[in-house]
């Protein structure tokens, strides 16, 4: 009968030497494994683990079972621990409404195998790469993580679109929190809005958040999501009070600055607007290219540094695409056996590449605009001058001009017959208004964002 923690033991050792020590460390060592009908179980925290070993180990770690366990093991399965799925789900639910004494004890007790089910293990501040436009963000999370920050800024709020990192910058903060011993809940926006409506339904929302207090640090995600949950809102804000005051900490996070939270009322907004509000922006390019040869390495990937250049240059809308396009190239090297150059990712990305220049037209830069500043396409083409309809004009003839490169001429006959002098005023004026004014600059940088994203 073959040893199971014996044979696990031969196999980790020998996937000690073969792979990079943080690899290794993140994703292979928290494993444990069985043996049931000759078949090697390996028990992973939970699904994250269970698809990267799958993806990543799944035929080395088949071939040292065979070789250890004498050729008795026919087959390795890779699965998630259910016990430990357990815990995870009894910590994300945070409070379930017949808490347990076990429940309670997870988060409060801080036991990091357990917590780290509900806190991605990538998502730390080793991994995040920052630049210009995520920096301020970084620094005020890293800051708060520290025992007596200098400038501890609560509530924490991060703002920004989909994909940029405001999740993993949170997660970072729980992982620092959990290595000093402290305890945390970490909520999505709809897993909390479900536990408080849960509770005020069985009027057990005193028992709620007492659990939710008894923490040092409150996150919640896409806080916008509590817009017409007036109930929820006011049960938040009792827990808002308890967590800005004293040595407690709440970082909230939205796709939008506080302020244009508009379906809030205003003492809810001035609420959110009490600490520090950061946002994290489109990477710019060369945080692109590092973000691209940081997640590379992570996988024991080499990344050329033309091939980081191109993708980071075709792929510009957000953190998350980037990652699928880097991705979808490491599949392809994997699946074909070809080694990763230029040549490779280009015709690896060729669908994304094809998408991004259809998407770059006239047609669609006038479409896109127009729907952003809520005006219709005719009036963007047509004769009308006044500002609400002029400068959106303006906008889309710079837009056209940076993203398609057509000639002043082109773009003037796009727009309703317009000679080229006055697409060349609108490039001008926009140029001097972006530098004048932040707030047209981010819009200008989102417009042309959307139109790169397809």
């Amino acid at each position: 009968m073959v040893d199971a923690v014996a044979l696990w033991k031969k196999c980790l050792d020998d996937l000690e030497y073969q792979v990079k020590g943080s690899i290794f460390t993140m994703w292979l060592r928290p494993l444990t494994a069985e043996v049931d009908n000759n078949i090697l179980i390996v028990k992973a925290p939970n699904d994250i683990f269970v698809n990267y070993v799958t993806d990543n180990f799944l035929e080395t770690i088949t071939q040292l079972a065979i070789k250890h366990s004498a050729n008795q093991i026919d087959a390795v399965n890779i699965e998630i621990d259910i016990q430990k799925d357990r815990v995870s789900t009894a910590v994300s639910d945070s409070v379930s409404n017949q808490p347990t004494s076990q429940e309670s004890s997870v988060v409060l007790s801080n036991k990091k195998s357990k917590a780290l089910n509900i806190i991605d293990p990538n998502f730390t501040f080793d991994t995040f790469v920052t630049g210009k436009s995520n920096n301020l963000a970084y620094k005020a999370c890293y800051e708060l993580t520290k025992k007596n920050p200098q400038n501890r800024h609560n509530p924490l709020f991060i703002y920004g679109p989909s994909g940029l990192g405001k999740t993993h910058l949170m997660h970072s903060v729980a992982h620092r929190y959990l290595k000093s011993n402290r305890t945390f809940y970490y909520f999505t926006s709809d897993k909390f809005v479900n536990q408080m409506v849960n509770s005020l339904r069985q009027k057990k929302i005193d028992e709620f958040k007492k659990k939710i207090k008894q923490v040092d640090l409150l996150i919640i995600d896409d806080i916008h999501v509590l817009a017409g949950k007036t109930k929820t809102i006011t049960e938040f804000l009792s827990l808002f009070a308890d967590f800005t005051s004293g040595d407690k900490q709440i970082i909230l996070a939205s796709d939008r600055h506080p302020a244009q939270l508009d379906e809030f009322d205003e003492r809810f907004r001035s609420r959110l607007s009490g600490g520090l509000s950061v946002a994290i922006d489109p990477p710019e390019l060369d945080t692109r290219v590092q973000i691209l040869q940081k997640k590379a390495s992570l996988s024991g990937i080499e990344l050329p540094k033309d091939c980081a250049l191109f993708i980071a240059q075709n792929v510009v809308s957000n953190v998350r695409r980037l990652e699928g396009a880097l991705n979808q190239v490491i599949a392809n090297a994997s699946l074909t056996g070809v080694t990763i150059d230029l040549q490779m990712v280009q015709y690896a990305l060729r669908d994304i590449i094809v998408q991004r220049f259809q998407s770059v037209n006239m047609d669609n830069i006038r479409k896109v605009v127009a729907e952003f500043y809520d005006v219709s396409v005719k009036d963007l083409m047509g004769k009308k001058r006044t500002r609400s309809i002029a400068r959106p004009r303006q906008i889309a003839m710079a837009l056209a001009r940076e993203l398609t490169g057509d000639s002043y001429p082109e773009i003037g006959q796009s727009f309703g017959g317009r000679d080229h002098s006055t697409v060349m005023h609108a490039c001008d004026k926009v140029k001097q208004l972006r530098a004048e004014d932040l707030i047209l600059d981010k819009e200008y940088k989102a417009l042309a964002m959307m139109l790169q994203a397809g």
